[in-house]
């Protein structure tokens, strides 16, 4: 079963031969925040790739030589080759292994487990104690031994909601990438699938929506069968993720 909440995806991500306009060899290297119901696999041919499909926001560097540019764009997707590694580590260009993933719809929610705690207690007389601490025998008093006794308790974990955990993550150190991305979408620009980019690292560029070699005869692998191919695919992925957000509004774009 597919999950229809869209979560927000936080991944750092590396690039090399990168075609950005003003630099056509630059590697980039930056984070992207994007919302997504799901990590798409998508299939052309013998060609699969992943896919990150809703509103998103890159924000990096491209160097080339001795020039070095920011990087700020606006995005309708995130396309790319899991299995492709970094240079000087094992692990893809787009890190996939541990992306920050937050569900601003979880709930609070109370989970009961058994733990052990530890007692330090002081007694009087002579004791057998199994692992004391200090003992105490003052002349003419009764002698004090102080020890730990173990005892096995219920108790009760409260985990903060989704909404707090997106406030805390996004509007923290994540805020120059939340900060435009909220920007965007309440001035209504994200609501047309043309305007944002596809950020296609097999292609090595920041492609447009209307791009057929970049966008053309890709099937969505987990919607095979419910029509779309393409272009038109995305799209409709893209507007599901849009109306979805628009219908829990408040957990998902707040004031910084």
């Amino acid at each position: 079963m597919m999950n229809h909440t869209p979560l927000y995806w936080l991944l750092d991500l590396e690039a090399y031969d990168y075609d950005i306009g003003v630099l056509k060899d630059a590697e980039i290297s930056g984070r992207i925040l994007i919302l997504s119901h799901q990590l798409w696999s998508i299939l052309r041919e013998d060609k699969v790739y992943s896919i990150l499909i809703g509103p998103g926001y890159f924000r990096g560097i491209a160097e080339s030589g001795n020039r070095r540019i920011e990087i700020k764009e606006y995005l309708s997707a995130l396309m790319f080759d899991p299995t492709i590694l970094r240079y000087d580590e094992p692990i893809p260009l787009v890190d996939v292994i541990k992306p920050e993933v937050i569900d601003p719809l979880g709930a609070t929610k109370k989970e009961e487990i058994m733990t052990i705690i530890s007692n330090l207690v002081v007694e009087k007389g002579n004791i057998l104690a199994e692992d004391p601490v200090a003992s105490v025998k003052a002349r003419g008093t009764i002698p004090r031994t102080a020890h730990y006794t173990d005892v096995m308790k219920k108790i009760q974990v409260s985990h903060i909601s989704g909404v707090q955990r997106a406030r805390f993550i996004l509007g923290g150190t994540n805020r120059p990438l939340y900060g435009p991305l909220v920007e965007w979408y309440n001035k209504r620009r994200y609501a047309n699938f043309e305007r944002p980019k596809i950020m296609s690292l097999p292609f090595t560029c920041f492609a447009q929506a209307s791009d057929i070699e970049i966008l053309s005869d890709w099937m969505i692998v987990e919607k095979a069968g419910m029509g779309g191919i393409g272009a038109e695919a995305f799209r409709s992925e893209y507007e599901q993720v849009l109306a979805n957000i628009t219908k829990n509004e408040e957990s998902y774009i707040f004031e910084l």
